[in-house]
């Protein structure tokens, strides 16, 4: 079990850093309510699903370093907590080892 909770934080933080690197080509756009095409940072390392949410949503999400946004129905409740939940997006959090060790350590804003 801990293994597989590993590699779902694994793939989590993996499309984490393409958002953030998404996030960073955004800078400097006046953008903060028009929603932008995230990658889903579920932990299925094939989902290729596209995540539409705001730039503030994304940066609401991203200012807690065990928060993810996932597309609802690809949250693992075995490895993750849902602490938030809308029509367009889920937010999962990262309370059990290892991932949120895995989050907080993969976070490139701490």
């Amino acid at each position: 079990m801990e293994a597989r909770r590993r590699r779902i934080a694994e793939n989590e933080a993996r499309f984490r850093l393409i958002n953030e690197q998404l996030r960073r080509s955004l800078d400097g756009l006046p953008l903060e309510d028009e929603p932008i095409e995230f990658v889903c940072e579920c932990g299925e390392a094939e989902c290729a699903t596209p995540l539409v949410l705001p730039l503030a949503d994304y940066e609401r999400v991203r200012a807690d370093p065990v928060h993810f946004a996932v597309l609802p129905g690809h949250e693992k409740p075995d490895a993750e907590d849902v602490v938030e939940r809308n029509d367009a997006f889920f937010v999962v959090a990262k309370r059990r080892p290892p991932g949120e060790s895995v989050a907080l350590a993969t976070d490139l804003r701490a």
